[in-house]
């Protein structure tokens, strides 16, 4: 498996994801997310005070979960990288022009007039493909 490939599985599996961090005391933490990947990267739009932006920016590993459902085939997806904020207007300009939903549903002041709304980049450094829940086999990524 490489990266192109956990892409596709991830693009397959849809853009809703379940991203894990880590508070600032150490304790685990888990939202619901939608991702969207450009250049190799995985990008979600967060709120500026939200816990997932608070706790990317005190611990920046990160792992983010496909929903398994019956849909899905029961195959499953984890990815985990290295998260970084993206606070610059000409970051939220351009992530607002390629995201694969409407930003403006959730922050209708747009990204020179949505203060609050920020995005966390994921760099992926590694990925467990389980095909069935891992019945049908296993498949793992690691960045080189």
């Amino acid at each position: 498996m490489d990266l192109k490939d956990v892409i596709v599985q991830s693009e397959r599996l849809g853009p809703i994801v379940h991203l894990a961090t880590v508070t600032p005391d150490g304790i685990p933490h888990v939202a619901p997310v939608h991702v969207d990947w450009h250049d190799r990267l995985l990008y979600c739009a967060v709120g500026r005070s939200s816990a997932k932006a608070r706790n990317a920016a005190a611990h920046p590993f990160v792992c983010l979960h496909h929903q398994v459902t019956a849909d899905s085939g029961w195959d499953s997806l984890m990815v985990w990288g290295i998260a970084r904020l993206l606070t610059s207007s000409s970051h939220k300009r351009h992530l607002w022009s390629v995201m694969s939903y409407d930003l403006d549903l959730f922050s209708p002041g747009g990204p020179d007039n949505s203060p609050e709304t920020i995005f966390i980049e994921i760099r992926p450094n590694r990925a467990l493909f389980l095909a069935r829940f891992g019945f049908d086999g296993r498949s793992e990524w690691r960045a080189g």
